[in-house]
């Protein structure tokens, strides 16, 4: 039932309501270039994995089950639209940039569709990447009214009242990575979604009813960190692109034998690692500057191509494929169990709330599996629990609670994606989770029946219900509460180890 954000520049929005669909500009109606050209079949902006910016993969979001009611909801959301990733603009576009600066001019293309790189300037720089884009910014902040709208009974009040009457309330938080692309995304959602004197001129919240708590990026402790992978010394991006590499190497030079027939004199200059560059520009430029040619310049079949080469780098990075993802995805859905059963538990393992700032205490090293301690306010009445993180975070949670990993489904995300060939009919479609402003939530809910109420969890992937394989014997595939706990703690005793697992041998 949930999230979505209207991205005020790109084209794609699936799921709005009819007033929401009103609010976008003309030239997100379609997926013409601007030029009068026939628009494509597919929207190249929403197969980039983690460039596309946030849509709703269905034509809405998948509603509660008939006669039943919303009672928490903890929610974890990827930062905005950046204008770069570091790492994609060294090791790829930044090469390619540099190749177009300083090429022969005379092999540029003086007409067609790609005349456009005899002046074109890149948006992109050094200063720039990993920096939430202006347009990001209110992307979020739609969110927040979004959300809002969604959940408005979980909220707090729009009153003006002082929460400093009652000593055992404390502020609504807003957790966030201490990164400054997910601060400034987490800010932007709370100016959405709260009104000006509750969310503060910066965003930060008015420290009464609303505020936002950030989260130290390295945190070691297992119950704190919103960034597990950047605690996890043995947590390594590299060897995910050898695979990735290697189906670039499959569909690139195909790419490049077609365009030897448009533009013959610039094909001889490209490699690989171009092919892929332009297509990542396509989704940076159109999230710096609203539009991008080269979103135009490859076929649908191309663009499918490219979207698989991100499902099957993730897949060995952060996905299936790496023996790591479960373990970094328990954190936030350990913690997301025990605020979706709104009582706090003391636990097994020595842990020290710190009220003042808003942390989770500390965990001591070879004590059992605790529960997290009174995460994220004290009095534990919050019934909303929004997180910001890193692309990496919902792809470890999705792992952890076995979405995409249907064993009836005939190519199953858990298997190993070919890399000589395309797989379509795949579960594992990164596009439809990592995406900017992607989300998972768990939403626990209740049936009243015969004066008896019965409760049930389920999973929401940007606005989409989807099971978590194991755990669906409740209602539309959703879980019965009483599983769903056992479930996780199970699962969680299974990967709960992190620490070791994360520790470089000497």
């Amino acid at each position: 039932m949930l999230l979505l954000t209207l991205l005020g520049l790109l084209p794609f929005i699936l799921a709005l309501p009819s007033n929401f669909q009103e609010q976008q500009p003309f030239y997100l109606n379609g997926h013409h270039d601007g030029k009068g050209n026939t628009p494509r079949k597919i929207n190249p902006l929403k197969h980039l994995s983690a460039i596309s910016p946030f849509y709703i993969p269905t034509e809405k979001p998948t509603p509660l089950p008939k006669g039943c009611e919303l009672d928490r909801v903890s929610l974890l959301i990827r930062h905005s639209s950046i204008m770069g990733n570091d790492d994609e603009f060294e090791e790829t576009m930044k090469p390619f940039i540099e190749k177009i600066a300083n090429i022969d001019r005379s092999k540029l293309p003086q007409k067609g569709k790609w005349k456009f790189l005899n002046d074109w300037q890149c948006p992109i720089s050094d200063d720039t990447l990993e920096v939430v884009s202006p347009q990001g910014k209110k992307d979020a902040k739609f969110l927040g009214k979004y959300i809002r709208d969604q959940y408005s009974p979980l909220f707090p009040s729009k009153k003006k009242t002082s929460v400093k009457k009652d000593k055992n309330k404390t502020p609504y938080k807003v957790w966030t990575a201490s990164s400054t692309r997910d601060i400034d995304t987490a800010k932007s959602y709370i100016k959405g979604g709260f009104p000006s004197h509750q969310s503060g001129d910066d965003g930060e919240g008015d420290g009464e009813v609303v505020q936002l708590v950030k989260v130290p990026n390295k945190a070691k402790d297992w119950d704190r960190s919103l960034t597990p992978h950047k605690a996890c010394d043995t947590f390594d991006k590299k060897p995910s692109l050898e695979p990735a590499n290697k189906w670039l190497s499959v569909y690139a030079p195909k790419v490049i034998e077609r365009l030897r027939g448009e533009i013959p004199e610039l094909a001889e200059e490209l490699n690989d690692q171009d092919i892929l560059a332009m297509q990542m520009l396509c989704g940076y430029e159109s999230i710096a500057v609203g539009h991008s040619e080269f979103c135009h310049l490859f076929t649908d079949e191309e663009w499918l191509d490219v979207e698989y080469y991100f499902d099957v780098r993730f897949h060995y990075m952060m996905g299936y494929g790496s023996p790591l993802s479960p373990y970094l995805g328990m954190p936030w859905a350990k913690t997301a169990k025990h605020l979706l059963a709104g009582k706090d538990t003391k636990g097994d393992g020595e842990h020290t709330p710190n009220q003042d700032d808003g942390t989770l205490g500390t965990y001591k090293k070879g004590g059992k599996l605790p529960e997290p301690k009174l995460p994220p306010n004290a009095t534990h009445t919050q019934l909303l629990h929004p997180s910001f993180t890193h692309r990496e975070s919902p792809a470890f949670v999705a792992v952890f609670l076995n979405l995409f990993n249907s064993s009836e489904h005939a190519h199953p995300s858990s298997e190993t994606p070919p890399l000589d060939h395309r797989v379509d009919d795949r579960a594992w479609r990164t596009s439809h989770l990592v995406s900017f402003l992607g989300h998972v939530a768990l939403e626990r809910f209740h049936q009243n029946h015969k004066h008896k109420q019965q409760d049930y969890v389920r999973a929401v992937v940007n606005g989409r219900a989807e099971k978590m394989s194991g755990c669906e014997d409740g209602l539309d595939g959703s879980c019965k509460w009483e599983t769903f706990d056992k479930w996780i703690d199970e699962r969680a005793q299974r990967w709960g180890d992190w620490e070791s697992v994360c520790e470089k041998s000497d």
